[in-house]
């Protein structure tokens, strides 16, 4: 499935509220967040992504393509998420690194970061597509 697109979306959703773990480690969360995965032309992603979720009690209640206004939203090269999703690079060092940048509440952000360790595994489980370079990065998840 390719990163970003709708078939991704419902399957990311209908994977996080199936996953008793991350559901335990986010029962808390009712946030909502704008990801926005900027474009790298000179590595073959000629256009930015941007997508979003609500959760409530952990749970993603709602899904969708482009930028709304959220609690939060995060923001960085094609590539630096790309790295996360492979386990490359972890969500907080990215934060503190200023490959991603944060607008909202950022110690309410890194307070769930049991949440976040335990959504990227599920989100490791997704067979994922990324585009120009990073093709040769696919993830066939499990």
């Amino acid at each position: 499935m390719k990163l970003g697109s709708a078939e991704y979306l419902l399957e990311v959703q209908r994977r996080s509220n199936a996953d008793a773990a991350y559901l335990k480690a986010a029962k808390d969360e009712n946030d909502s967040y704008t990801l926005v995965l900027e474009a790298e032309p000179q590595k073959g992603v000629p256009k930015g992504l941007a997508i979003g979720y609500s959760q409530s009690g952990g749970k993603i209640t709602e899904i969708w393509e482009g930028e709304r206004p959220t609690a939060f939203t995060l923001s960085g090269p094609y590539g630096v998420w790309v790295d996360i999703l492979r386990g490359k690079l972890s969500a907080n060092k990215a934060f503190t690194m200023r490959k991603l940048k944060v607008r909202g509440n950022f110690l309410k952000l890194l307070a769930g970061s049991e949440a976040t360790i335990a959504w990227l595994k599920v989100l490791s489980s997704i067979p994922t597509e990324f585009e120009g370079d990073y093709a040769a990065m696919n993830m066939p998840g499990s």
